[in-house]
């Protein structure tokens, strides 16, 4: 790694690192590292220098040659807490999510109060855990042949991961998913029995079955939202209408309909789509 030098009026080390401190804290990301720099050159082993490097360096959004200046500060002071986090800042925003998180628990070990620490390192362990789920969905998802088995499986996986860390990319396969799942559709009853009580409800769930059936998701959606609005507690209602968000290009709200119906049935098969019987 190069870092600039230049031509500077002489003074000495400490006065020059405040310089370059006191510009950082400008937001004069040039001008801090051209002065810094020349105070690294000097004393390769100022792990202050390296670590306001490395800081500016992540400003200007340069995060591999931030790490390479962290790397030296901690190679000065290894015991830096402050060091250790940025470095986690760092390596997180080069997708080393295992390493970022990594650097987070070492500086929380240092300084258990480091308070950034602790908050991007429960970041990074929703992340890590966000995409270790997306990975295991793709992987039943996209098997050669998946079994209705892998396809429940997946789905909740993608679920998941979604619903820890709402940008992760499991909500674009969330579509293909389902449709793979609506096409093993098996259809099964209810267990309610129809009364004058919940007439209205067991017509508005009808309705959205046949919605269903036809790919109206609008129809579906409005159905199942009017069903909801009688009962809110059957999880076949839920899973329609997490269907019906889907496939209007609702992803966010698939998933919220999706988590409630594992919440009323954790072992509920998105295969089966109910019915409940209608009077005349």
């Amino acid at each position: 790694m190069r870092f600039p030098i230049s031509l500077v009026p002489s003074f000495d080390s400490e006065q020059r690192l405040q310089a370059g401190l006191d510009a950082l804290g400008r937001a004069d990301f040039p001008a801090a590292i051209e002065i810094l720099a020349q105070v690294a050159a000097k004393d390769p082993s100022n792990a202050a220098a390296w670590r306001a490097l490395g800081i500016c360096y992540l400003e200007i959004r340069e995060p591999k040659i931030a790490l390479e200046a962290l790397e030296r500060s901690l190679q000065a002071e290894p015991d830096d807490a402050d060091t250790h986090y940025v470095l986690g800042s760092a390596s997180g925003t080069l997708g080393d999510l295992e390493r970022a998180a990594a650097c987070y628990r070492r500086a929380l070990e240092i300084n258990p109060d480091h308070a950034k620490a602790e908050e991007f390192l429960i970041r990074a362990e929703a992340l890590l855990e966000s995409r270790n789920h997306y990975r295991r969905g793709l992987k039943l998802l996209y098997a050669a042949e998946p079994s209705r088995e892998d396809l429940n499986q997946a789905l909740r996986e993608l679920i998941q991961s979604a619903a820890i860390f709402e940008a992760s990319p499991a909500g674009e396969s969330l579509a293909d998913c389902a449709q793979k799942l609506l096409a093993l559709r098996r259809e099964t009853p209810a267990d309610v029995e129809i009364n004058p009580e919940n007439a209205a409800w067991a017509r508005a769930c009808e309705r959205g079955f046949q919605c269903l059936l036809r790919s109206n998701w609008v129809g579906a959606r409005a159905a199942y939202e009017e069903a909801l609005a009688y009962r809110a507690f059957d999880a076949f209602v839920h899973h329609a209408l997490g269907f019906s968000l889907v496939s209007l290009g609702e992803p966010g709200d698939a998933v919220r309909a999706w988590l409630r119906v594992v919440e009323l049935e954790p072992s509920y098969d998105f295969s089966c789509f109910g019915r409940v019987g209608v009077q005349p």
